[in-house]
């Protein structure tokens, strides 16, 4: 037995240790945390698609932007492939489109015909970079009956 017992002021003395040390770890804590960003990082909402020469007339599917390019002579245009009912992704179907999830179908235009989409597909706004590709905003929809009118040249042979 040749341990001393503590004493009260020795107890005390490692408790305001272990108290200082830890007030000393909370603040350099606090202070890390504010040099990080609280910063939500999200994609451009502006996408690149190609040259308009790669769009053939009808649809096209880009699965990566999850939007149809469709093309009808010198226009274009994006409408999205994302089901307004619960996001889920609409494939092709005889007369417009289909979402595999929840049966709802919509029209050429991207109306909703049947099933419990509330609301039609929407339009995307096309315009071309200064590069010539054409370049869809996916966070700014248009009516339908607006489009990007293609020159002679940037169409398909």
């Amino acid at each position: 037995m040749s341990a001393k017992p503590s004493t009260r002021r020795q107890l005390v003395r490692r408790a305001g240790w272990i108290a200082g040390v830890a007030g000393v770890l909370g603040t350099i804590g606090s202070w890390a945390s504010a040099l990080v960003p609280r910063v939500l990082y999200e994609p451009s909402s502006k996408r690149r698609l190609g040259q308009p020469s790669k769009f053939p007339e009808g649809a096209t599917y880009l699965a990566e932007h999850k939007i149809f390019v469709i093309r009808d002579g010198a226009h274009l245009r994006a409408l999205s492939a994302v089901c307004t009912h619960l996001g889920c992704t609409v494939g092709r179907a005889d007369e417009g489109f289909h979402c595999p999830c929840h049966g709802s179908l919509f029209d050429a235009g991207g109306g909703n015909v049947a099933g419990p989409a509330p609301t039609p597909l929407p339009w995307h706004r096309l315009d071309v970079a200064g590069d010539g590709q054409v370049v869809v905003d996916v966070s700014r929809t248009v009516p339908d009956t607006q489009f990007l009118v293609i020159a002679d040249e940037e169409r398909p042979s």
